[in-house]
């Protein structure tokens, strides 16, 4: 029968792998960097409490990161559709039709993006006459 070593103790001690830092070292050796690094603080500090009086609370902010990320991936997926529509319209050469739908499509998305119509023809490198 085999016997785990689980319960043997270490020949060597533990060595951790994380190295200790000469960094704090350096703070309480410069009394002017270790004072202008606590008034550093105390501004952060203030500020996350002018936020904080005003209804902002730290843990809502994992909330609007994740909406962010989503609202880019679906932004992206449009701009993918759009590109897409784009040259399949190009390629189709719809006419009137095609340019009415391009129209519609292009305002659709101007109006999610909150930017004007213009604006997503210069994005794009579209003529206005188009």
């Amino acid at each position: 029968m085999h016997k785990s070593n689980v319960s043997r103790k270490p020949s060597v001690p533990f060595k951790s792998p994380l190295q200790s830092s000469s960094r704090g070292k350096v703070v309480q050796d410069d009394p002017e960097r270790r004072q202008a690094l606590e008034k550093r603080l105390g501004e952060l500090n203030k500020q996350i409490k002018e936020m904080q009086d005003q209804g902002y609370r730290e843990g809502e902010l994992q909330t609007h990161i994740e909406k962010l990320h989503e609202y880019n991936e679906i932004k992206d997926v449009g701009q993918l559709v759009l590109g897409r529509l784009g040259m399949l319209l190009g390629q189709l050469v719809l006419g009137r039709l095609g340019m009415l739908l391009g129209q519609l499509v292009l305002g659709r998305l101007a109006n999610l993006q909150g930017v004007t119509t213009r604006d997503l023809y210069e994005q794009y490198g579209l003529d206005l006459e188009d």
